[in-house]
Formats: C-alpha cells, structure tokens, sequence
C-alpha cells in the first residue's frame, strides 16, 4: 500500500524540531558529565597510593630524652601533646653586620610542662663563621653575650655552627668554652641552669684533619646531637639519607668518644630525590646546539629577539626517604646500642602518626 504524505501544521513542524535539538543538547550534556565522572574517578585513583610501605616492627620505644626542632614560622607543626623532652626553636643567624638575625620570641611557643625550649643559634657562612669566632676581629666576645642574652628566656642554648673553617679548629673550641662560661656567669647571677649542646655531623672515623673533633667538644658542653643523616646529599651519588650500617658505624664511634649520658643519636624525617639528568645549567653555545640536535629540536622562536626553543625529555628520578619503619628501625639499632637519648630533624617532615610509637621513659 503506498503511504501518502501529511502535512503537519507549521507550529507542530517548528515544535518538533525543538524537542530533537533539546534532546541533541541533553544528549551532549549527559556525555559531557559521564566524562567529566570518569576522570574525577581516575584523578581519585592515581592520588590514591598503588605502592605499601612495611608495617613497623615495635609497637613503641621508650627513651629517657627525645630532641627535635620547630622552625619559626612552621610553629604549629608542632604540638604540645607531642612525645618531645627537648624543643630546639630554630634559627638565630648572624648577618653581614656581625649582628643576630632572626631571634625566636619563646612566647610563641605553647609546650608541656617539663619540656624544655631550647634557643637554635647557626651561621650559616665560611667566611662570617671564621671572623665570628675568631677573637682578634673583636666580634666574638660581644657576639657570646648577645647569644646568651637572646637566650634568657630558654632553657638551653644550641649551637649549630657547620661551617667552620679547617683551620679555625682551636678557636671553635675556644668559642664554645666561651660560650660555657658565659652561660656558667648567668647561672650564679640566679638565672635558671641552662643547657648547652652542640650539633656535629655524623663520623665513624677520626682523621687528624677532622676539625669536628667529637671528644673535645663533648668536654665542653651538656650534650652533644650527632646528626647521624645527609650520608648522602644533593650533589650526592643517590643513596640513604642514613643507611643502616652507616649509622651503626656512626653510632659505635660515637660512643667510643663522648660520654653515653651527653650523647644524642639524631636521625632523619626527610628524604630525598636525585634526577639522572641535569639540563637546568649554563651552556657553551656548541655543546647547546649539539644537545638541541640531539633532542630533535626542529623550531628556534625569537622572543623579543633573543632566540629560544622548547622540547620534551624523559627523565628517571631515584628516591630515598623515610618512613615509621626505617626511623623506628634506627631506634631500634641506637637503643640496642645502650642509647638513651634520640632527636630527629625535623617536626613537619615526620609521617603523621610517627610520635604514637615513642614513649618517655618514665623516672623511677
């Protein structure tokens, strides 16, 4: 039977052409948001971690002294309820002028009682280090008294001075007992007893051009802070910040030179990543042409009439870091070794549930 054709009526043709492109548009619109779902949900995938991390091997550690360090401006990283004996507030420097930069206001800080604050004092330079602490620049003598005055109201002074200069080995020796005896004129003016430590870098050896000689210093102060990390360092060969037999090695020196009661072990929070290539550099203009050859650069644009150029490179990132499991095995190795006294650099870097697995030892 042939099918005549109808005539629909103007209104009703203009009335169904507006529901197909309603429906066009809702078709559209539901794609858009199916989309839009699929790559939140694979966004919210790949955020999610794909790797484990072991689970640690101690359910707590107890230690009779815990160090760690608060920087200013990160104070609320830090909380009181932490399981911390020993706050250090960093960090006073010293600028060009010879005059302390930087002093930390004590009040800012909020602690448990019995926690004691302790002022973080550094020079962060060479060359600023060695007119410092030299005597014959008349800065050291003014510099001491100033440190200990910034210090008044805490209850130890740090110094953490790591860029002293080889041959400058004697005079920082005379600076800390300077620093001692400063301190020592406060006390018997009825000031509290404040703490005197001194951070050096982790060694397993003594060698006659080590100027961080650890059985002098320990004569000199209250404790001494090993910072038993950077074993490796960013312009380092990638490896541990603080590989276990390093710091099994550091530790068993250690202990052959500064008394167990003034000994801290210190270890690391952090991490660190090494690239296998560096292309952030200054460049002869043959060795930039042949690398620009090598990496199929094809276009030069001149930007305001300076030439530049873009392309893209592969580049393998190795990465060391540490987690509850690594720090708490550290733990393990330092109280096996009869340590008491552990720090760790720095709140703010630590996994956020580290501190549940260390305990204060109680005084009996």
């Amino acid at each position: 039977m042939r099918r005549t054709k109808r005539n629909l009526p103007k209104n009703l043709s203009e009335s169904s052409h507006k529901n197909d492109f309603f429906v066009e548009i809702s078709v559209l619109l539901l794609i858009f948001l199916i989309f839009n779902f699929s790559s939140c949900t694979n966004q919210k995938i790949k955020s999610e971690a794909e790797y484990t991390l072991r689970a640690p091997a101690q359910e707590s550690l107890e230690f009779n002294e815990t160090w760690s360090f608060v920087l200013q401006g990160r104070e609320e990283e830090y909380r009181p309820e932490m399981p911390v004996t020993d706050l250090c507030y960093y960090y006073t420097d010293i600028n060009c002028y010879g005059e302390l930069i930087d002093i930390p206001n004590r009040a800012k800080l909020t602690v448990n009682e019995g926690t004691r604050v302790h002022f973080g004092m550094c020079c962060q330079s060479t060359s600023l280090t060695h007119f410092v602490i030299s005597p014959e620049y008349g800065l050291r003598d003014r510099i001491i008294k100033e440190i200990v005055k910034a210090a008044k109201a805490f209850d130890g002074i740090q110094l953490d001075f790591e860029y002293v200069p080889r041959r400058d080995k004697k005079k920082y020796l005379d600076f800390i007992q300077k620093v001692r005896e400063e301190i020592n004129a406060q006390n018997k003016e009825g000031d509290k007893n404040k703490m005197l430590s001194v951070c050096l870098p982790g060694r397993y050896k003594d060698a006659e051009s080590d100027f961080f000689t650890y059985k002098e210093i320990a004569k000199l102060c209250d404790r001494v802070f090993i910072m038993a990390y950077d074993e490796h360092w960013a312009t380092s060969q990638p490896g541990p910040v603080a590989s276990t037999e390093w710091s099994k090695k550091v530790v068993d020196f250690a202990l052959t030179q500064i008394p167990q009661e003034k000994l801290i072990m210190g270890m690391p929070f952090y991490g660190r990543t090494w690239n296998d290539k560096n292309t952030a550099k200054a460049w002869y203009f043959s060795s930039l042409q042949q690398n620009m050859i090598e990496n199929g650069v094809k276009d030069v644009y001149y930007e305001n009439d300076i030439p530049m150029f873009k392309y893209k490179t592969e580049v393998e990132v190795t990465g060391y870091f540490n987690d509850n499991y690594s720090v708490l095995n550290l733990c393990d190795i330092y109280q096996s070794a009869g340590i008491d006294k552990v720090g760790f650099w720095r709140i703010g870097f630590e996994a956020e549930d580290f501190w549940g697995y260390i305990k204060i030892r109680k005084e009996d």
